[in-house]
């Protein structure tokens, strides 16, 4: 029996030696192609328009000429070079703060919906009060069980702004999502 036993054993030993696990020896080199020879790497689409010298959006008063933007057949979107636009339009928006609200761990359609309009109306009156550039929000459901018992708002301003408003606009805008809140449950009740 133990040698039966010990024979089996070198067997499956002699086999797990013979077979190789690393599968990297398999794998083929392909240095050294030259992709650029294949079909499918030709261009389609041409971008003959020119990017914008002045942005638009700051002369409002200037039109131009309706026969000047008409698109070829191929070119239904245009490109922007975001280097030399980036002093125009704008700088970079941060993540200034972030808060999670507590809406119950029996919230459902109509406690979001309320938050919904809390969050509208707390983002008017910091807009308003503020003026920050680049001012936008994200909420996302951070539940665990229900996903609409914790919701997390995160306030978002323009660099510039975050260092000259963005704590001030920041608390403004979640202390008025939590006071609107609490105003319309009880409205609701």
């Amino acid at each position: 029996m133990k040698i039966r036993f010990a024979f089996i054993l070198l067997l499956a030993g002699l086999a797990c030696a013979c077979s190789s696990t690393d599968y990297r020896s398999r794998k083929q080199v392909t240095q050294g192609i030259d992709y650029s020879r294949y079909p499918g790497n030709e261009v389609y689409y041409e971008f003959t328009s020119d990017v914008p010298m002045d942005p638009s959006v700051l002369t409002e008063g200037q039109l131009t000429d309706p026969q000047e933007n008409i698109l070829g057949e191929d070119e239904d979107f245009t490109s922007e070079n975001m280097a030399s636009t980036y002093g125009s339009y704008g700088d970079v928006v941060v993540n200034v703060a972030a808060h999670k609200f507590k809406l119950g761990s029996s919230a459902s359609r109509k406690e979001m919906g309320l938050f919904q309009k809390s969050l509208d109306k707390a983002y008017a009156v910091a807009l308003k009060k503020y003026r920050p550039v680049g001012f936008t929000y994200a909420m996302s459901s951070v539940g665990a069980v229900n996903p609409l018992s914790d919701i997390e708002v995160r306030c978002m301003l323009s660099e510039q702004s975050a260092n000259d408003v963005g704590q001030s606009t920041c608390t403004l805008f979640f202390n008025t999502i939590k006071s609107t809140y609490l105003e319309l449950t009880q409205e609701a009740k």
